[in-house]
């Protein structure tokens, strides 16, 4: 996509993007139009009930959750996440393409990026399960974590009751942290001596703001303890010129001080010697603005 001339100015100030570099996030207040969230909702809720057909999308639910048990109209209230939704719904997709968004992102990391993962984090009132303390990074065998960016962004308003993003400022300069592996990937979590916690901040975001946040920055949420619902939408993008490690290569980035692998990477598929590993057998695609939602 097109990029900022030089000398023209774009939605963040250098401020911001200083910010991001210090603190390894950056807020960045009404990156999607209330239009687009409303149209990011009602598609939510379309693939939880099945309006919307899941061709491509994947649905996870809470813990214990039998889906079967559930009437279609009950079914949003227990999923804990959606996956690979954006060949399924155009509003979706048009929000991790969206071009204002793109265009604070050149700000921050240069031209030149993919889509790599997209998913739906939903926590239902009163019973969406918190997500530890981790790294994206640890999930990602990259040869350069700066080379890729995370994406939260709010249709909720996100509050510390109902489990807002937390993060701890600053982290990512720390580079990769000792993290316990879990059979249970969602459950990987940072060793906790390598957590500075009195440093945690909650981020709490209007419907429409984003996070814009390095692959090694700590970051949490709590459980929903409250009658508030929180949904959000997350995309992860990487900069052309990254390349997908051997598990064995992540090791040299994410191990504990006896050797042992410390990341949160599963090896699900063999890799053949002298061909490069990609995330997800390569469900990368081509950042291609999509105007008309702002």
């Amino acid at each position: 996509m097109d990029g900022f001339e030089p000398g023209q100015g774009g939605p963040l100030s250098s401020a911001d993007v200083a910010t991001y570099r210090r603190d390894g996030y950056v807020v960045m207040r009404g990156a999607i139009g209330q239009r687009l969230v409303a149209a990011c909702v009602d598609e939510i809720a379309g693939l939880a009930s099945g309006r919307i057909p899941a061709r491509s999308t994947e649905i996870g639910f809470e813990a214990g959750v039998v889906p079967a048990t559930l009437r279609p109209e009950e079914r949003e209230d227990h999923i804990r996440k959606f996956a690979w939704y954006v060949e399924d719904s155009e509003p979706l997709r048009a929000a991790a393409m969206a071009p204002r968004l793109h265009h604070a992102l050149d700000q921050i990391l240069g031209q030149g990026r993919v889509l790599f993962q997209d998913m739906a984090l939903i926590k239902p009132p009163r019973r969406g399960s918190a997500k530890p303390w981790h790294q994206d990074a640890a999930y990602f065998r990259v040869s350069d974590p700066n080379l890729i960016v995370g994406v939260w962004i709010a249709l909720d308003a996100a509050r510390r009751e109902n489990g807002c993003m937390e993060v701890i400022p600053g982290s990512h300069l720390d580079g990769p942290a000792v993290h316990l592996p879990h059979a249970d990937m969602n459950q990987c979590e940072i060793r906790t001596d390598k957590l500075r916690l009195a440093d945690r901040v909650p981020v709490e975001l209007d419907p429409g703001d984003a996070l814009i946040f390095h692959s090694l920055l700590h970051h949490y949420t709590a459980a929903n303890v409250s009658d508030l619902r929180r949904r959000a939408i997350q995309f992860h993008y990487h900069q052309t010129g990254l390349r997908w490690l051997s598990l064995e290569d992540h090791r040299r980035h994410y191990h504990d001080e006896s050797g042992a692998y410390a990341g949160c990477t599963v090896q699900s598929v063999p890799t053949t010697p002298g061909k490069e590993f990609i995330y997800k057998g390569g469900r990368q695609r081509d950042v291609v603005p999509v105007p008309g939602w702002e």
